[in-house]
């Protein structure tokens, strides 16, 4: 069985690995150069003491965008950049904010992304097989 499963895999790989056909490589190109998309989304969580954001844009073959987080100990910020030449990290910002997370059982969290709208969640102490209960309006 392990052999016919090990067989089955290089054919599969051998497959996949074949190169692409001049058309093929076309399509690619043309399909990177008129790429376009952005999207964000935000974690404001109060109950942890944390957050999460992240933008992006892509616009042909760059791609440019930022993330953040804080733990309760610094809040970080990066600002990165992607194109043929690669990723990089085109600025980064932290900040001391505190002597680490505050737990805040009366706190809730905050859920937002340009794709998926926005929630809330708070701590559900009276059911003890979930404890997070959407708040949603």
């Amino acid at each position: 069985m392990f052999k016919f499963v090990f067989i089955a895999s290089l054919l599969v790989s051998a497959v996949l690995a074949a190169p692409l056909t001049d058309e093929e490589l076309e399509l690619e190109r043309q399909q990177n150069e008129n790429a376009q998309y952005s999207f964000s989304s935000t974690i404001n969580d109060d109950i942890n003491d944390g957050s999460m954001d992240r933008e992006e844009t892509r616009d042909g073959k760059k791609v440019t965008g930022k993330y953040s987080y804080s733990d309760g100990f610094v809040r970080r910020t990066v600002h990165y950049e992607a194109d043929e030449n690669g990723y990089r990290v085109v600025k980064e910002d932290m900040e001391v904010i505190g002597d680490g997370p505050q737990f805040n059982p009366e706190g809730q969290a905050d859920v937002a992304g340009s794709l998926i709208g926005q929630y809330s969640i708070k701590l559900d102490n009276s059911d003890t097989k979930q404890h997070y209960k959407d708040i949603r309006q």
